[in-house]
């Protein structure tokens, strides 16, 4: 008569850490129920710090999730330890200072993840920059090792010699035109209309498909009328500037970042993105900020296409 539901809470073991036996006679996890309260913790938190491969398979729940908490990270994890409180052991069924210690022990293995991934960035962006630097300075040696065009060396003539060599170009100028002006059979070329229909219609079709493009910008994106973007080989910057009469927050935004879609507005009002992206980003490195109150940064890391 020990256990959930009995009224009688279990004595935990010396090598217990904390659970999740109160619901496990509700949850289908395999393994989990009464009698493996101290295994089921250790291998589970394990299971939780080791396995990389299938951290993200929750992404979507918790996204929705955090979507759903107005004000900030603290609401979502204040809604995790109360969870916790509520529907589980975890701060009452182990030893003294063992949830604590578990907490702690994750914060400072997922801390490590973090800085890591961070310094990773920063290597690839000085790398990056780097490389712009070095191309930069290649092109101005090449551009002053190359050597100047000769300039035309200039005579000055006599007014004799200015008005015979006049004479010269007209002379040549009239027999080009003769040459032009008659075919091999001594008469002259008739025009055909339909050429000239033909090279105005080309014409027009260049004009026509120019019309639809946009001119990149310096950061090799473009300037839309809601907002600007730039881009690099890894990443994608967004500005999106908003035309209201006061402070936004971040519960006045919905921004919704998935692997190939994004949507961006203000709630209750259409959104200002809401579409396909040409590639896939990554979405737990990819982030937004709320600038001033007036305007939204949104930063995606691209996938690597090879």
């Amino acid at each position: 008569a020990v256990g959930p539901g009995s009224g009688v809470p279990p004595t935990p073991s010396p090598d217990w850490s904390p659970g999740l036996s109160v619901i496990a006679a509700t949850l289908p996890v395999e393994g989990v129920g009464p009698g493996t309260r101290g295994r089921v913790a250790a291998t589970g938190s394990r299971h939780a710090m080791g396995d990389s491969a299938a951290e993200d398979r929750f992404d979507g729940i918790l996204l929705a999730m955090a979507q759903q908490h107005e004000d900030g990270v603290h609401q979502l994890v204040d809604t995790f330890f109360s969870f916790l409180r509520r529907k589980t052991d975890f701060f009452s069924g182990g030893e003294q200072g063992a949830a604590e210690k578990l907490v702690t022990d994750t914060f400072k293995h997922h801390q490590r993840l973090g800085a890591q991934i961070q310094m990773e960035k920063e290597v690839k962006r000085e790398a990056e920059k780097k490389e712009k630097v070095e191309r930069a300075v290649i092109t101005e040696v090449k551009e002053k090792s190359e050597p100047e065009p000769k300039q035309p060396k200039i005579k000055e003539l006599t007014d004799e010699e200015a008005t015979k060599l006049q004479k010269e170009i007209d002379q040549k100028k009239e027999q080009e035109s003769d040459v032009d002006g008659i075919t091999a059979n001594g008469e002259k070329p008739v025009e055909n209309p339909d050429s000239k229909q033909a090279e105005s219609e080309s014409e027009g079709e260049e004009d026509e498909k120019d019309k639809g493009k946009l001119k990149p910008n310096t950061g090799n994106g473009a300037d839309l009328p809601n907002y600007r973007w730039t881009q690099t080989l890894s990443e994608v910057d967004l500005l999106v500037p908003f035309q209201v009469n006061f402070r936004l927050k971040s519960r006045d935004l919905i921004v919704e970042i998935q692997r190939r879609h994004l949507k961006l507005g203000l709630k209750g009002h259409p959104p200002i993105i809401d579409g396909e992206m040409f590639n896939d980003v990554k979405v737990e490195e990819s982030s937004w900020l709320l600038e001033d109150g007036k305007s939204v940064n949104i930063h995606l890391e691209k996938v690597s296409l090879h």
